[in-house]
């Protein structure tokens, strides 16, 4: 299963299902891209928290925000095709994503 993104770099880029469920109905997903345009991943931000720690430390055991060379910017919370949900991010490799059917 995949659901495809748009990349302003014209890379072709996904996400797909890894088919561990982790929870019921929410399973992990990793990004993909194609060969071609590996530096989309290379030079992904990853956007943490500080999650009320002190001046600029992140917290990195909460990622909040993933954004790739050439977008899209995903975050928790974001929906796909009505249907899918991000509910964790802990890497590009390791993203939970709900199926809505279980309002998660």
């Amino acid at each position: 299963m995949k659901i495809k993104l748009y990349n302003r770099d014209g890379a072709d880029l996904w996400l797909e299902c890894t088919h561990k469920e982790v929870q019921p109905n929410i399973f992990i997903w990793v990004l993909t891209v194609d060969p071609e345009h590996s530096y989309v991943l290379e030079y992904c931000r990853m956007i943490g928290t500080t999650n009320g720690i002190g001046g600029n430390k992140v917290d990195w055991s909460v990622i909040e925000a993933i954004d790739p060379a050439g977008g899209p910017f995903i975050s928790l919370g974001d929906e796909f095709e009505g249907k899918y949900k991000i509910v964790k991010i802990c890497s590009i490799n390791n993203i939970w994503i709900s199926e809505r059917n279980n309002n998660n």
